[in-house]
């Protein structure tokens, strides 16, 4: 689950963009990038994995969201094919808007809001039906209120399931743009970079947190709370790590990971602790459906998937940052460039190597003096529970690696410089 998702988007970022050879309008020749091949190949690879990943988090939730008169496989290629000739329009418009990111992450946005909205489509034609059908008052139960008569439990979880959905676009959404306003607003002194990063965190966590709420309190879903617990860390991770491309000072680096590995080291014991866990309990209400020892499991997990998605974005980060920076695709890529004239501010490729192998190096250490104190003090090892999950879940393991690849794509395509023939 870590190297798998790695390997396939390094090889998805790898591969020679194709060109043209265009001339200057003041003379002279530039090479300039094939739109065709970019809509089919980077983007189309982009866009289909984000539909891959859709499809199975609805077969997770045991759901289908195409109608019974089509299969899945046409169901995404007409998806898929939908938003390729959406962005072919708005090229052949010559709007200027293609050359921006942002547009080919909204445009994959909005076709995954297609799932969405034709599995609302249908589940409320057959909510409509059931209700007419049972609409006769002798029917209603004694004490229920219209909305609890009308709304079966199975269709509100539905709702909710929904509604998680945009939580997670959101976080993408709110990524991309901060990894736009970063790029367009450099250089940053260590105060810009305590800014973004913390600001990044803030963020992340609210969301996550919602989604959380969500997906745990109103869905019910054990698979899709660990789905979108990695989702989150890694949104969160992947961003916060192409940050150090822009470090004009270890020092940057320094302070940021110390506050943030102290940190780690000191929350999760004190949250495993069972005074903690009461005041949680009585502040959210938890019954005896949430006792301690679930607490404790779930709690774990959590670490053990921060700890996955720690490990996969720092490697994918590494491995990316090197191959763009010496690769084929270095011209459409002049955020990992690190030209002679960005030396001013010391953005150099071997102080992004160095300063990431520290912040790694933290991390795992961190993460190890965490895992000690909860099997010494609380007998919790979250390993083996992961590895008890995952055999009681298996369809869990591949959405897993496909949230993976989707959320390290999303970073590498939002720093890509488009520049059409």
């Amino acid at each position: 689950m870590t190297v798998l998702p790695v390997i396939v988007v390094v090889a998805w970022c790898s591969v020679p963009l194709a060109t043209d050879t265009v001339e200057k309008p003041g003379g002279g020749e530039e090479e300039k990038l094939n739109f065709w091949f970019f809509l089919f190949f980077y983007f189309g690879i982009y866009n289909a994995v984000a539909l891959a990943l859709v499809t199975q988090i609805f077969h997770v939730y045991s759901l289908t969201w195409w109608p019974r008169s089509m299969s899945g496989l046409l169901a995404n290629v007409i998806s898929w094919v939908f938003s390729t000739a959406l962005g072919a329009v708005v090229y052949m418009a010559d709007t200027g808007i293609e050359t921006v990111p942002m547009f080919w992450t909204a445009l994959t946005l909005l076709t995954l809001l297609l799932p969405i909205f034709i599995s609302f489509v249908i589940i409320q034609k057959h909510h409509r039906r059931s209700t007419r059908r049972h609409s006769n008052a002798e029917d209603r139960p004694l004490m229920a209120t219209s909305a609890e008569w009308r709304t079966p439990t199975s269709y509100r979880r539905f709702l909710w399931f929904c509604s998680s959905f945009l939580l997670w676009y959101a976080a993408l959404a709110a990524g991309e743009y901060l990894a736009y306003v970063y790029i367009k607003t450099l250089p940053h002194t260590t105060a810009d970079g305590f800014y973004y990063v913390y600001s990044w965190i803030v963020t992340v966590n609210i969301l996550s947190l919602a989604a959380s709420w969500v997906v745990g309190a109103k869905v019910r879903s054990w698979p899709l709370t660990y789905i979108y617990t990695l989702y989150f860390f890694m949104t969160y991770f992947i961003f916060y790590r192409n940050l150090f491309a822009r470090l004009q000072d270890p020092k940057q680096v320094l302070y940021l990971q110390l506050g943030l590995s102290m940190w780690i080291v000191f929350i999760y014991p004190v949250r495993m602790a069972k005074w903690v866990y009461r005041i949680q309990a009585f502040v959210c209400r938890w019954g005896d459906d949430y006792p301690y020892e679930v607490y404790a499991k779930q709690l774990a997990r959590t670490f053990f998937l921060r700890n996955k998605a720690e490990n996969a974005t720092m490697l994918g980060f590494l491995c990316w940052v090197t191959v763009l920076h010496f690769g084929p695709n270095s011209p459409h890529y002049p955020f990992f460039q690190f030209k002679p004239e960005d030396d001013e501010f010391n953005y150099k490729y071997d102080l992004t190597i160095k300063a990431s192998a520290y912040v790694w190096l933290s991390e795992i250490i961190a993460s190890r003096v965490v895992r000690f104190q909860l099997r010494w003090l609380y007998k919790q090892n979250m390993s083996n529970e992961a590895v008890d999950d995952f055999r009681r879940y298996p369809h869990v393991v591949p959405v897993m690696v496909l949230v993976t690849i989707h959320v390290l794509q999303n970073v590498v395509f939002g720093l890509i410089h488009l520049d059409f023939s």
